[in-house]
Protein backbone atom coordinates (compact mmCIF):
# COMPACT_ATOMS: atom_id res chain seq x y z
CA UNK A 1 0.00 0.00 0.00
CA UNK A 2 0.90 3.28 -1.00
CA UNK A 3 4.22 2.27 -2.83
CA UNK A 4 5.93 -0.20 0.01
CA UNK A 5 5.58 -4.21 0.75
CA UNK A 6 6.16 -7.16 3.22
CA UNK A 7 6.07 -10.39 3.08
CA UNK A 8 6.36 -13.11 5.76
CA UNK A 9 7.36 -16.67 5.63
CA UNK A 10 6.31 -19.28 8.15
CA UNK A 11 5.25 -22.81 8.36
CA UNK A 12 1.53 -23.19 8.35
CA UNK A 13 1.31 -26.48 10.56
CA UNK A 14 3.78 -25.35 13.36
CA UNK A 15 2.95 -21.62 12.79
CA UNK A 16 7.00 -21.14 13.52
CA UNK A 17 8.59 -18.22 11.52
CA UNK A 18 11.11 -18.26 8.91
CA UNK A 19 11.69 -14.77 8.07
CA UNK A 20 10.14 -11.61 6.19
CA UNK A 21 11.34 -8.92 3.99
CA UNK A 22 10.02 -5.33 2.52
CA UNK A 23 10.77 -2.57 1.21
CA UNK A 24 9.28 0.08 -1.91
CA UNK A 25 7.86 -1.05 -5.06
CA UNK A 26 7.25 1.50 -8.10
CA UNK A 27 4.68 0.19 -11.17
CA UNK A 28 6.65 1.51 -14.65
CA UNK A 29 6.32 0.45 -18.10
CA UNK A 30 4.14 -2.74 -17.41
CA UNK A 31 6.81 -3.25 -14.65
CA UNK A 32 6.30 -4.00 -10.98
CA UNK A 33 9.66 -3.42 -9.27
CA UNK A 34 10.73 -3.91 -5.74
CA UNK A 35 13.62 -2.43 -3.80
CA UNK A 36 14.50 -4.63 -0.74
CA UNK A 37 14.89 -2.48 2.11
CA UNK A 38 15.26 -5.17 4.64
CA UNK A 39 15.54 -9.15 4.45
CA UNK A 40 15.60 -11.19 7.90
CA UNK A 41 17.65 -13.88 5.93
CA UNK A 42 20.09 -12.01 3.93
CA UNK A 43 21.37 -8.53 4.76
CA UNK A 44 23.41 -8.32 1.70
CA UNK A 45 20.11 -8.27 -0.50
CA UNK A 46 19.05 -4.71 1.19
CA UNK A 47 19.10 -2.24 -1.88
CA UNK A 48 18.43 -4.76 -4.80
CA UNK A 49 15.83 -4.26 -6.85
CA UNK A 50 13.63 -7.25 -8.77
CA UNK A 51 12.13 -6.39 -11.34
CA UNK A 52 9.06 -8.77 -12.45
CA UNK A 53 6.57 -8.73 -15.02
CA UNK A 54 2.58 -8.69 -13.98
CA UNK A 55 -0.68 -8.71 -14.87
CA UNK A 56 -4.13 -8.11 -12.97
CA UNK A 57 -6.60 -10.07 -14.04
CA UNK A 58 -10.27 -9.51 -11.21
CA UNK A 59 -8.73 -9.92 -7.58
CA UNK A 60 -5.88 -11.91 -8.99
CA UNK A 61 -2.23 -9.94 -9.16
CA UNK A 62 0.14 -12.56 -11.35
CA UNK A 63 3.84 -11.75 -11.43
CA UNK A 64 6.79 -13.54 -12.93
CA UNK A 65 10.58 -13.17 -12.87
CA UNK A 66 13.20 -13.85 -10.57
CA UNK A 67 13.63 -14.32 -6.65
CA UNK A 68 16.65 -12.71 -4.72
CA UNK A 69 18.22 -15.65 -5.11
CA UNK A 70 18.24 -15.49 -8.66
CA UNK A 71 15.31 -18.67 -9.09
CA UNK A 72 12.24 -18.59 -11.41
CA UNK A 73 9.54 -16.86 -9.59
CA UNK A 74 5.92 -17.14 -10.84
CA UNK A 75 3.37 -15.80 -8.23
CA UNK A 76 -0.23 -15.49 -8.17
CA UNK A 77 -1.90 -12.83 -5.29
CA UNK A 78 -5.43 -12.49 -4.63
CA UNK A 79 -6.71 -9.62 -2.66
CA UNK A 80 -8.87 -10.05 0.50
CA UNK A 81 -11.49 -8.43 2.36
CA UNK A 82 -10.27 -8.07 5.68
Amino acid sequence: IDGYFQWIAFNTSNFRFSGTGGGSYSVENGKYIETIDYFSRDNKKVGVSLSFNYLKNGNDWYHRGFSSKGDPLHEIWAFRNP
